[in-house]
């Protein structure tokens, strides 16, 4: 019997989640009213499900979540006060 590495087993979560994926989108495909074939909505449907959802910043929100950020790798200094 051998044994499975985490790597392997990463590995192996992945296809499962794939494969579940791609039985979605078929399912999808199948129900709904298509003139594209199942290839390209495959590719239509993942290029938006994997979009980034990058969101534009403030100055003064960076800084605040940059300072919510520090307070929880600070050092606390002798006698509990930062």
């Amino acid at each position: 019997m051998s044994t499975y590495s985490l790597e392997g087993l990463a590995d192996f979560i992945l296809q499962l989640y794939d494969k579940d994926s791609e039985d979605e989108i078929w399912q999808t495909w199948l129900h709904k009213e298509q003139t594209d074939n199942f290839k390209d909505f495959k590719k239509k449907y993942l290029k938006k499900l994997h979009k980034p959802k990058n969101k534009v910043m403030s100055i003064e929100e960076e800084q605040k979540a940059i300072s919510n950020a520090v307070r929880f790798i600070k050092p606390v200094n002798k006698g509990g006060e930062n």
